[in-house]
């Protein structure tokens, strides 16, 4: 018994062994104070309340030891609550620290549930998580970069740095990724575009297989990889290269898509482009029915995603279902004149 009771003693952190010594030793001297000066101590409880404040170095003077014995086992008293606590606040703040600084250096693993995890750290990852700061602040970041030594934003509530190679499982588990809400992967900066693309992959591989039903945006920069990535797993899949000619394409002939384009997709305004799961009263309805309570609503429903395909104008008899996703055009209320 008494093997066992030492294993898991030494097994147990710092701080609580401490804890137990100074709760044992408080015990015994309150109980060798109550036998000593029952007169001065006539409960139990007040030579341990007496045991407790003089470790501690409060001192009330509410109990105060008679005879010459009682005085000796206050001294001792003294002394060893002066060492044992102290070390335990110093302990406790050391311990303060080293978190901090293990925090700004990216080694310290995240607590974070429900939140998203971001790979790579490049202008787009900035704006990321400065469009998050505006419009999603329930939701926690985590940024996972081998190229920074600090966290960029060490101060800032509900945004964590791990530094890491983002394609090893550890480094994802100490990101908290089994409890991630999604996770983001953008193209390495300091990489050539295939390199960065095969990159991109195995980590999303790496992060697939940490956890296979986890939402996983890709940015990809050449076409060659667009299949492959689709292939490993890829839910969503970002061809920045692509998405920016073909803007820069149109805005020569259309003058003014482009900021279309990027007031539709900023969330911190109307009108606002959005997705959402069917909502359980529009299911079974069908589409025309849809665009008729999307209407009462001030938005435009401008078509569904279903079984991975979007249709931007299906049948208006079709129904919808709990499958579908919405693609949805929120509007300001109109002004009354």
């Amino acid at each position: 018994m008494f093997q066992i009771v030492q294993r898991y003693y030494l097994r147990a952190p710092i701080l609580l062994r401490l804890l137990i010594v100074i709760f044992l030793l408080t015990i015994i001297f309150g109980v060798l104070l109550f036998f000593l000066e029952r007169e001065t101590f006539p409960h139990f409880f007040d030579a341990i309340w007496w045991a407790v404040i003089t470790a501690t170095t409060v001192g009330y003077g509410d109990y105060v030891p008679m005879t010459i014995a009682g005085r000796v086992l206050a001294i001792i008293v003294v002394l060893l609550g002066l060492g044992f606590f102290t070390y335990f606040v110093t302990h406790i703040a050391g311990a303060a620290i080293v978190e901090k600084k293990s925090a700004k250096k990216g080694t310290l693993s995240s607590h974070f549930k429900d939140h998203y995890i971001i790979v790579g750290w490049n202008e787009r990852s900035k704006q990321f998580i400065e469009q998050m700061k505006r419009t999603y602040m329930e939701h926690s970041v985590v940024l996972i970069d081998q190229t920074l030594d600090e966290s960029p934003f060490f101060h800032q509530k509900g945004f964590q740095f791990i530094k890491g190679n983002p394609t090893f499982e550890k480094t994802l588990q100490k990101a908290n990724i089994k409890e991630a809400r999604a996770l983001i992967i953008t193209a390495g900066k300091e990489m050539s575009e295939q390199t960065a693309d095969a990159h991109s992959i195995l980590t999303l591989l790496a992060a697939k297989h940490c956890k296979s039903d986890l939402y996983v945006s890709l940015e990809i920069l050449t076409d060659e990889q667009i299949s492959n990535a689709k292939h490993a797993g890829a839910d969503e899949i970002i061809a920045s290269n692509f998405l920016a000619s073909l803007l820069m394409k149109e805005s020569m002939e259309q003058q003014g898509i482009a900021d279309l384009l990027l007031l539709l997709l900023d969330s911190t305004d109307l009108p606002q482009l959005q997705t959402l799961p069917c909502p359980h009263e529009w299911m079974h309805k069908s589409f025309l029915e849809g665009r008729q309570l999307a209407h009462k609503q001030h938005q435009i429903l401008l078509g569904i995603r279903r079984n991975g395909k979007i249709l931007t104008h299906p049948n208006e008899s079709i129904l919808l279902s709990k499958e579908d996703t919405l693609f949805l055009l929120s509007l300001p209320e109109p002004e009354n004149r």
